[in-house]
């Protein structure tokens, strides 16, 4: 056991936010066949000593945008073409006109030891075609089992902002191509630190609740790249949040609350662009489900204040989809509304969208979807723009 925590703790310690580009080549070579092998070497030990599981998740996904000529404001390598649509936010995955499967496609593997009934380790790692994405680790933490109702974790873990935040890349759990990027769009997706989860049945009710702290650094942001030509450094220090899940028959609800100071700084130059000595940025988030018969209802409510940055937004997402057979049709609204602390130093983002998404079960581990968005954006100065979007996916679990 001592060997393989070391050697995860290896894995961890060469991982940054994603492996990123460097100006020797043959250093960024040495660093993806590192983290490779490391992960491949470590796991496999530690399944010869003890228990081990795996699985893993893929979605090629490819589109296009169309529709009428808008100019956008998005940095130039996201402005050109006729029309363009942010399919991920948090990993500046960007449509055009012309048809493409880089943005949004993807490959997961995932892989626990359990080293006795209280102790266990979980690593993810995500490769995306995205360009300076190809290897991400999502996840690598320690789990102890205090109690059969209490887990600590510790180590890196997704941030569980929302209701999909916790498998937002796994395509097939969800019956549209994507969560809306009106709601789950933000520059930080993961964070360093601890969390304890508490988990019980009140009657017919299923309770979760879980709180959290820890930071994040994310060296070459990509949603800040979405804007600016130079790369940024973010980070989120003095993370802290709680969540509260609450489930029963047909019902699931989710109430979530995450704060955190933020800072934004360029990377070549170490200055700091932004920096929150004041209030901090906070997240609020309902979400309220619902699996009726052949009924689906998906609905999440959010508030982001983030003063530092001089806005607050208010946004949703409501879908309702219907199965029939191996088919399931899904219909469903977004939006995403600004205001500004100061409209003369902030132009506030005002967004709103629509959707249609068919998805044939093709076995009981794999979907082929399509779905068809469009995109209103009504800002005084357009990011990406109004747009149209077809998109079609093949998502499966392993």
């Amino acid at each position: 056991m001592p060997y393989v925590l070391a050697c995860l703790a290896d894995v961890a310690n060469s991982a940054d936010d994603s492996i990123r580009r460097t100006d020797a080549e043959c250093a960024l070579f040495r660093r993806h066949v590192w983290r490779a092998a490391a992960l491949t070497l470590c796991l496999p030990l530690a399944a010869q000593a003890q228990e081990f599981s795996g699985s893993g998740f893929a979605s090629l996904v490819a589109g296009r945008t169309f529709g009428d000529c808008v100019v956008g404001n998005l940095a130039s390598k996201f402005n050109d073409g006729c029309t363009r649509y942010i399919a991920d936010w948090g990993h500046a995955g960007v449509y055009d006109q012309d048809f493409s499967a880089t943005p949004e496609s993807r490959l997961g593997l995932q892989g626990s030891v359990k080293f006795n009934p209280q102790w266990s380790a979980t690593a993810q790692v995500t490769a995306r075609t995205l360009k300076d994405q190809h290897l991400n680790l999502e996840w690598l933490y320690l789990s102890y089992q205090i109690a059969p109702e209490w887990t600590l974790q510790v180590g890196r873990k997704r941030l569980p902002l929302y209701y999909y935040s916790d498998f937002q890349d796994v395509g097939y759990a969800y019956n549209t191509i994507r969560p809306s990027p009106d709601v789950y769009g933000w520059d930080v997706v993961n964070y360093n630190g601890v969390s304890l989860s508490y988990a019980t049945e009140v009657g017919a009710w299923t309770l979760r609740t879980e709180v959290l702290g820890g930071s994040e650094k994310s060296k070459k942001n990509p949603y800040s790249s979405l804007y600016n030509e130079a790369d940024k450094t973010v980070e989120w220090g003095g993370v802290g949040g709680a969540s509260f899940e609450f489930s029963r028959d047909w019902f699931t609800g989710r109430l979530s609350y995450v704060r955190s100071k933020f800072k934004q700084t360029d990377r070549d130059s170490g200055t700091v662009d932004v920096y929150s000595n004041g209030p901090k940025q906070s997240f609020l988030g309902l979400a309220l489900n619902a699996d009726w018969g052949d009924w689906i209802v998906r609905s999440e409510f959010g508030r982001a204040d983030r003063e530092t940055l001089n806005y607050k937004a208010n946004f949703f997402l409501a879908t309702l989809g219907y199965r029939m057979g191996k088919f399931t049709l899904t219909a469903g609204a977004s939006a995403y509304r600004e205001s500004s602390y100061d409209e003369q130093a902030y132009a506030p983002v005002k967004l709103r969208s629509g959707l249609a998404a068919l998805r044939y079960e093709v076995h009981k581990d794999a979907a082929l979807k399509l779905q068809f968005d469009h995109v209103s954006d009504s800002s005084s100065a357009p990011g990406a723009g109004s747009s149209r979007v077809l998109s079609a996916s093949y998502d499966l679990v392993f």
